[in-house]
């Protein structure tokens, strides 16, 4: 009989230990896993300094997904806030670049160039549809016309007056008077900056350009343009 208390009572003792194993001891991250997280640390580390953000921010992102609990991932914290600002930067560089448009083609004996660009607009929430941008900023190079730098308006009558003059600000600078000179595109109504060499050198180092329009030429008061990525390589003779 007390044989039998004895195995019972081992048999009991041995049934809690295996309750109390390594399947059910302290949370954390196994060796295998902890592994895991040091090699994604690494990649994310080398995407870093090899400066490439955009990679090292989704590296981060998978090692804090998967391992949240590693020492690896602990280690993000002194880096992850400025990689993830410069990953932003960079897809904002990206995006602006994608607002131009440059063409070249053949007129004549010689190769009209353009660079463009349409006007701000406010973005569309999900099922609504996108507002048309109210103008074009062309920047046009012709083999017998010259450089020019004018608008195209998305509005079917326009007049600038006499003296026509526009108001332009570059960034969050003083606005500034440019002499304007009206014309028709053969689609709508254009307006030209007669200086178009200032106009071109100071937006080249701007963010956005704010253009007021002449009061009474139209339904448009004024329109912006963020023309940060403009890429004057690309519009440059070749």
């Amino acid at each position: 009989m007390m044989a039998m208390m004895r195995s019972a009572t081992l048999l009991v003792l041995l049934w809690l230990a295996g309750c109390s194993g390594p399947e059910s001891s302290e949370p954390g991250t196994s060796a295998a896993d902890e592994a895991s997280a040091v090699a994604m640390f690494d990649a994310y580390e080398a995407a870093r300094v090899a400066g490439n953000p955009e990679a090292a921010e989704l590296q981060a992102d998978q090692l804090r997904g998967k391992y949240p609990e590693s020492s690896a991932t602990g280690k993000l914290a002194p880096t992850l806030t400025q990689v993830r600002a410069e990953a932003e930067a960079s897809r904002e560089t990206r995006r602006l670049a994608a607002l131009w448009d440059y063409q070249s083609n053949p007129i004549g004996n010689g190769q009209q160039r353009s660079a463009s660009i349409f006007s701000r607009t406010v973005p569309a929430e999900d099922g609504e549809v996108a507002q048309s941008p109210d103008a074009q900023l062309v920047l046009r190079d012709h083999p017998s016309w010259g450089s020019s730098a004018y608008l195209l308006l998305a509005q079917s009558k326009f007049s600038c007056g006499r003296p026509c003059t526009m108001q332009i600000a570059f960034d969050d600078g003083e606005k500034r008077s440019f002499a304007g000179k009206q014309a028709d595109s053969g689609k709508g109504p254009a307006l030209f900056v007669e200086d178009q060499q200032l106009f071109i050198a100071a937006m080249s180092k701007a963010r956005f350009v704010r253009i007021v329009l002449p009061k009474g030429s139209g339904t448009i008061p004024s329109v912006v343009f963020d023309v940060g990525g403009y890429a004057p390589e690309r519009f440059a003779k070749p």
